[in-house]
């Protein structure tokens, strides 16, 4: 899709990251309809159009910039579904996973960046792809703090 062809089908507002429809796309949608649906299982808008489903943050970009993005676009505050165009940018890989805000689903003890190990609770960050002890603490919360500090310091794409 281009910009202009973009453009010509829908509508964005930056302040809200809506889209909505210039053209009746299908029988049961209409001008004026918002464009797109929430997708439970990744959490992103997406619009279907021809036959192509597109993530609307990729959309937004190429809206507001005239251009794909040349990586991935990253939600700022981590909420996948937010698409105003002020928390919007784009990062490389890296970036994106320094962004994550929380733990996997397979981490057991709830918090990023921290296993109980030996009695304690271990903080370890990676960065570079290497693995930094932070410490053993008391509780999970005192090693997802010294967690937190480090991604704080270490990840310039965090924006916890």
């Amino acid at each position: 899709m281009t910009v202009d062809e973009l453009r010509k089908i829908l509508s964005y507002c930056p302040d809200t990251g809506v889209f909505t429809w210039k053209i009746r796309p299908s029988k049961s949608v209409r001008e004026g309809d918002v464009a797109g649906c929430r997708e439970k299982r990744i959490g992103y808008c997406t619009i279907g159009y021809k036959g192509t489903i597109y993530k609307s943050h990729r959309l937004a970009w190429l809206y507001m910039t005239g251009e794909w993005p040349k990586g991935l676009i990253d939600h700022v505050n981590g909420v996948k579904d937010d698409n105003r165009f002020a928390n919007l940018r784009v990062v490389d890989e890296t970036g994106n996973s320094q962004n994550i805000r929380k733990p996997n689903r397979r981490n057991k003890s709830g918090f990023m960046g921290v296993i109980f190990f030996q009695n304690k609770w271990r903080a370890n960050i990676t960065h570079k792809g290497k693995t930094h002890w932070l410490g053993d603490f008391k509780t999970p919360e005192e090693a997802h703090e010294a967690y937190l500090t480090a991604k704080r310091k270490l990840h310039s794409a965090c924006t916890l």
